[in-house]
């Protein structure tokens, strides 16, 4: 479905999206949980741990990490996990939360126009400097890593390798120097403001891999830490011309040996690609660690009726592929060709494409050879998904089968899914739930809420407050985020305490925020002295405080009532953190009383 992302709507639109999907899944995609109906846990996926501290609320669809790098402050709800764990703003993981809920997001039209070709030529420009980058004096070590993992001069160029550098060498002043202009530079994704006004090169200090479409433009870079940042690997982020569950890595090189080997296989990363296609797998593309979409099975469909997904081995990645999967299969798409173009090649836990094909090309050939076609996948791991002791999941993995069946007119493979399923679900063939005859899709897109509905007032109250009377902000910029639970207001907030300089708003709101921020400069606020407005607005922050304990009180109480029993050493650990956490959280309750008595 497509919606809207004008002004009337954008919130309407967040809360929408954060409705169609499930925190749990979204995050299994990142970590492997395990636990009860009422709470998971698992690995904190910010910071390295070993015992699991990291923990999901289903029932009120939020997270919490508990582990100490975190402090018990990591938490929030789709939003705030994407944000954090892609370390991209409001704006781009509403767009990455709309992609997974199967939500197209129109675009403004009120926006500048820019010409592709304006943007293919800053991109190209900005390859040409990390190509020359590389190549330099200050290149020698991200080379020196290139030729370690097996890649000499000549693929290195092939490839599109590149270092965008740190220091007074900077994208910036060469597309000035080459005549690119402002616009072209900030749309293709290659620069970005700062809160001081200033603009910088969005890639630096890492090794730049260039994108490109299936016509071989390029449209944007990939880019690989040479530090200790974090994220390992970030993307442009999403342009006029860049949208990653759109695209495939490699499609531009591979399309003709898909073409004649009538077979493509995706991959997950870069490397992998790179692997394959040194050792003469050229019909090999990456998916660039999303989940496949559709739009990119139809990009191969042009050229080959066989596709191998060939994924993450552990089973964090393949319950996420099982899931995604299942999402294409539920969508109102169209999934014909699906049962009978679309395999899945099943690595051993632990290894990737990159690691096979570089130590026995054969046992790659012998992986691929041995893929099974994807109603074999699914439902040999359909418990990755449904709790099949459940009669009510039970009866839906059943009919996501159903929907593959059933887009099939062959009998014969009819009747071998069938057998199949039945075997999974221990079950004879007479014993199958019922096919249902579901609404369509389309039906829940049209029931977009007409408003928000679990909005606190004290949040927006606090916000329009600080909009409207920018003196204030000086007394709440060491506060946390963590305070509002509006998805939208705590990252209008977060940029408000971490922008403000001077007692001056220093930042542009994307156009997601901005009409509500219209929306709450608008706001009709009680006309006051400053000391007054000082006084609410403390007032104002002590309840949100509160409100915030209470949830993390509740959220707590949930974790040691679940595996307060749990006699293994991660549980132990984990009630531990939560219990010291719950007993900060009582003393900040009991500060906040006395200070209101």
């Amino acid at each position: 479905m497509t919606v809207s992302n004008s002004n009337q709507q954008s919130s309407t639109i967040v809360e929408f999206i954060k409705s169609q999907i499930d925190i749990t899944d979204l995050i299994s995609k990142y970590v492997d949980l395990n636990g009860t109906s009422k709470v998971k846990k698992g690995l904190c996926p910010f910071y390295p741990e070993k015992t699991p501290s990291f923990i999901v609320y289903p029932e009120t669809q939020t997270f919490k990490c508990f582990c100490g790098s975190c402090a018990g402050f990591s938490g929030g709800d789709i939003y705030t996990f994407m944000m954090r764990v892609e370390n991209v703003d409001f704006k781009e993981a509403l767009q990455k939360c709309a992609e997974v809920a199967g939500v197209s997001l129109q675009k403004n039209n009120n926006k500048q126009p820019i010409a592709k070709s304006d943007l293919f030529s800053a991109l190209e420009a900005a390859a040409d400097f990390f190509y020359s980058c590389l190549k330099s004096p200050a290149g020698n070590s991200a080379t020196e890593y290139l030729r370690a993992r097996g890649f000499n001069d000549d693929q290195i160029k092939r490839f599109g390798f590149g270092l965008s550098p740190l220091g007074m060498i900077t994208l910036v002043d060469h597309l000035k120097k080459v005549g690119i202009k402002s616009l072209p530079a900030i749309k293709s994704g290659l620069v970005q403001k700062w809160a001081d006004g200033s603009w910088h090169d969005f890639f630096q200090e890492r090794l730049t891999i260039e994108i490109r479409d299936e016509n071989n433009n390029l449209v944007g870079f990939g880019a690989r830490t040479l530090s200790n940042k974090t994220p390992k690997y970030i993307n442009t982020q999403q342009t006029e011309i860049f949208n990653k569950s759109g695209l495939l890595f490699g499609l531009n090189v591979s399309k003709e040996a898909i073409s004649q080997s009538g077979e493509c296989i995706i991959v997950e990363g870069y490397m992998d690609v790179f692997s394959a296609h040194s050792e003469g797998f050229i019909n090999v593309v990456a998916c660039m660690g999303t989940a496949v979409s559709l739009s990119q099975l139809d990009k191969v469909f042009e050229y080959t009726n066989r596709v191998i997904l060939c994924l993450d081995s552990d089973i964090a990645g393949k319950r996420a592929t099982v899931n995604n999967l299942i999402k294409i299969i539920n969508s109102d798409q169209e999934i014909k060709r699906l049962n009978r173009s679309v395999w899945i090649a099943n690595i051993s836990s632990g290894k990737d494409p990159d690691e096979i094909i570089k130590n026995n090309p054969d046992d790659w050939k012998e992986l691929l050879k041995n893929a099974i076609p994807i109603h074999q996948h699914l439902i040999e791991n359909i418990d990755l998904a449904f709790n099949l002791s459940d009669e009510t999941q039970k009866r839906e993995a059943a009919n996501t089968i159903y929907k593959l069946i059933f887009q099939n007119t062959d009998s014969h493979m009819q009747d071998e899914i069938l057998g199949r399923l039945a075997k999974k679900l221990k079950t004879s063939r007479e014993n199958l739930p019922d096919p249902q005859v579901s609404r369509n899709k389309i039906a829940r897109y049209q029931s977009i809420p007409t408003e928000r509905t679990s909005e606190n007032p004290i949040e927006s109250h606090v916000i329009s407050l600080l909009l409207q009377n920018e003196q204030l902000i000086e007394y709440v910029k060491n506060q946390t985020e963590d305070l509002f639970s509006d998805p939208q207001l705590k990252a209008i907030f977060d940029q408000i305490r971490t922008n403000h300089k001077n007692n001056t708003l220093n930042y542009i709101f994307d156009d997601v925020l901005s009409e509500r921020v219209n929306e709450l400069l608008s706001a009709k606020l009680p006309t006051n002295n400053e000391k007054d407005l000082i006084d609410e607005l403390n007032d104002c922050i002590n309840r949100l405080y509160k409100f915030y304990l209470r949830r993390q009180k509740k959220e707590q109480q949930q974790v040691i009532e679940e595996f307060g029993e749990d006699t293994t050493d991660a549980s132990i650990s984990t009630v531990k953190e939560v219990i010291s956490d719950g007993l900060k959280t009582n003393e900040l309750l009991k500060k906040i009383q006395s200070n209101q008595n």
